[in-house]
């Protein structure tokens, strides 16, 4: 162990070894940021055309129910043609697991609708987030999500393109839905699993992150804790990975500007690198070039 640590140490001086890291993290920059920009493309175009059917008279709520029919409308025919093949995408459809292969072959069924239809609503600056329902007592049987329109939160479920209506014509919420699915499941359409009565929701799995939810519920409440729907914070995948592979580039970067200065002008290895030696060095660096 003691050898692996000194040849780790070795190598992370190794001017030649931070400068290939410098350009690997680089070149995987300008990867995801045109991604990101590619992706971006993708849903505003999408935005573009749900935008086109939205007139004067349309409200919030009916402006993201015009999204989900958007959604539905584009993935449901290529779920049987991707859904059930064992196609390898690379690692854009394993480990990255982008939105936008979500959108091309809907293999992840209703977890795929959802991600898409998020993204989609994003677009138009609503809060979102993915509900995980409860169903048989199995968590995340089915995934919904649920929009926040100015002053309520509406439920959605892009997979069978449906929106619960409540008494007052308005659009009603997962917990509205979960308090009378009596009154809401003659709503339903044809071909609706019968198992999804809503029995219970979560928006992140909180079994995998303890200390975050006890973190969240100290700081914020119990009530925005609950509400956090994680997934939604990366759901612009190369945006995060492009914003993270920044940030630990900046921080490489100033590391091996900082050996090099030290080995180029300094005298010492163990010499601090301070304004006033910085100054001194390189003077007498430039004075012996001349």
């Amino acid at each position: 162990m003691k050898q692996a640590y000194l040849f780790c140490k070795r190598i992370g001086k190794s001017l030649h070894f931070l400068m290939f890291l410098n350009g690997f993290l680089l070149a995987s920059i300008f990867y995801f940021l045109i991604q990101s920009r590619y992706e971006n493309g993708l849903f505003s175009v999408i935005k573009s055309e749900i935008e086109s059917h939205v007139g004067p008279d349309d409200t919030h709520d009916s402006v993201v129910v015009k999204a989900m029919h958007a959604c539905h409308a584009l993935m449901v025919n290529r779920a049987p043609t991707f859904g059930g093949t064992a196609i390898d995408f690379g690692p854009e459809g394993t480990f990255f697991h982008s939105t936008q292969i979500d959108l091309m072959t809907t293999r992840g069924a209703c977890g795929s609708y959802s991600e898409v239809l998020a993204r989609i609503i994003t677009t138009f600056h609503y809060p979102v987030r993915i509900a995980q329902m409860k169903a048989g007592g199995v968590w995340a049987a089915h995934n919904v999500v649920e929009a926040y329109t100015g002053t309520h939160w509406v439920l959605l479920d892009p997979t069978y393109d449906l929106a619960f209506v409540k008494p007052n014509h308005q659009l009603a919420s997962f917990n509205d839905v979960r308090e009378d699915w009596n009154y809401y499941s003659k709503q339903v359409p044809s071909g609706y699993n019968p198992k999804y009565k809503y029995e219970d929701v979560r928006y992140t799995n909180t079994a995998k992150f303890p200390f975050i939810e006890r973190f969240l519920k100290m700081v914020s409440g119990d009530e925005y804790a609950d509400g956090l729907s994680i997934r939604v914070l990366f759901i612009d995948t190369w945006k995060v990975y492009f914003e993270l592979f920044l940030l630990i580039e900046s921080l490489l970067f100033l590391a091996t500007v900082r050996i090099y200065i030290r080995s180029r002008f300094f005298p010492s290895p163990n010499m601090p690198i301070t304004v006033k030696n910085l100054t001194k060095y390189l003077k007498l660096s430039a004075e012996a070039s001349s």
